[in-house]
């Protein structure tokens, strides 16, 4: 008798075959992994992947319009009634799988959110507004779609929504290099983003957007009692801002020439 959830984990990756070697085996509770891999990856993600029993599909990630609608298409893949959503840098705790567990026993709800914890250079950030981050990761796959967005991207559920007991381990920020990397990504994506809504920069927003998300992450948001690890994640943020409003300025700049 198979006792596996009648459940999908979807999952995107590039360049994560190491994460995805120690993720994908903790997730035999499933009935199967989705793996849409970004075309542009480079090391033996999608080798690894289907050698651990992962259904595998290749797709490029920038060119058909980033995180959201690729997540869609994953979603479109996905074969059982319900579907975890994860990233090959998190993992469920004992008490989020077990309730996992019971909520899909119980039905009801169409979705339900699960704390998330994460991680900087080898410690949780508790404060900085990440404390307390509830995000929705389980859902019934027939009343869920992905927005649009390239980054950042959000899922929309029809129907109840729960939470679960349990926490999501965030290892998103492992090394310097990956968070000069992300910030990198991310600010690009953002303006990109903000560019097709529509959006402007101007010098104002270059000075005062930047330092105001740090003073909120710092002070509002008591991101000094991480200590260090709080400078650095609300000096990366702030940073982040900068570049985006940068770029956004830069793309209209561009536009006006």
């Amino acid at each position: 008798m198979d006792e596996r959830l009648p459940l999908s984990v979807l999952l995107l990756a590039r360049d994560e075959e190491q994460r995805l070697a120690a993720l994908i085996p903790g997730l035999s509770f499933a009935r199967e992994v989705v793996v849409v891999v970004d075309a542009a990856s480079g090391d033996r993600t999608r080798e690894v992947a289907e050698g651990l029993g992962a259904r595998v599909f290749v797709r490029p990630l920038l060119e058909l319009g980033g995180f959201g609608p690729q997540r869609g298409f994953a979603l479109a893949q996905c074969r059982e009634p319900w579907v975890l959503w994860l990233d090959a840098d998190e993992r469920l705790d004992e008490r989020a799988v077990a309730a996992l567990r019971g909520a899909l026993a119980a039905g009801g709800a169409a979705g339900f959110r699960l704390e998330r914890r994460t991680w900087f250079l080898g410690r949780p950030i508790r404060h900085c507004g990440w404390r307390g981050e509830r995000v929705l990761r389980l859902f019934r796959r027939e009343a869920a779609r992905f927005d649009d967005a390239p980054v950042h991207e959000r899922v929309s559920v029809g129907g109840a929504i729960a939470d679960l007991a349990g926490v999501i381990e965030h290892h998103s920020y492992a090394t310097w290099e990956e968070c000069r990397a992300k910030l990198v990504r991310y600010a690009a994506a953002g303006a990109e983003q903000a560019r097709r809504a529509g959006r402007r920069a101007g010098p104002l927003d270059l000075v005062f957007r930047p330092p105001l998300r740090f003073l909120r992450m710092y002070v509002l948001q008591l991101g000094f009692l991480d200590g260090a690890r709080g400078v650095a994640v609300c000096g990366l943020a702030a940073a982040q801002v900068f570049l985006k409003y940068a770029g956004l300025w830069a793309a209209g700049r561009d536009h006006r020439a």
